[in-house]
């Protein structure tokens, strides 16, 4: 169990409480500059970048199903522990996540 200093020594943000992550719609938060998609897949927390990377539109009304984002725009499905399409697509960036005390925290 790491603590609020050393989360932070190691460049994690808190973003949210565990409680706000979307199950079945993602929830979107602040990384840095960069907007995020928080999800939860099982019992775990998974965060991606918000912007498709096949047509740069938002995923942010994207379904969660089976460890996967649906792209609500083109159907295109990211995995959500690796960040790989279903398609041709490149993949979407995935971040590292961290829960403590209910809280969430990614690094960017």
């Amino acid at each position: 169990m790491a603590t609020r200093e050393e989360l932070l020594a190691q460049g994690f943000e808190e973003v949210c409480g565990l409680d706000e992550v979307g199950k079945v719609l993602p929830s979107r938060v602040k990384v840095g500059e960069r907007s995020v998609l928080l999800c939860m897949d099982g019992e775990r927390v998974r965060a991606v970048d918000e912007i498709c990377p096949h047509k740069s539109r938002s995923m942010a009304y994207g379904v969660i199903f089976d460890g996967k984002i649906i792209c609500p725009h083109h159907q295109y499905a990211f995995d959500l522990e690796t960040g790989r399409c279903d398609h041709r697509s490149a993949p979407v960036h995935v971040y590292e996540v961290v829960v403590e005390d209910e809280r969430v925290w990614v690094r960017p």
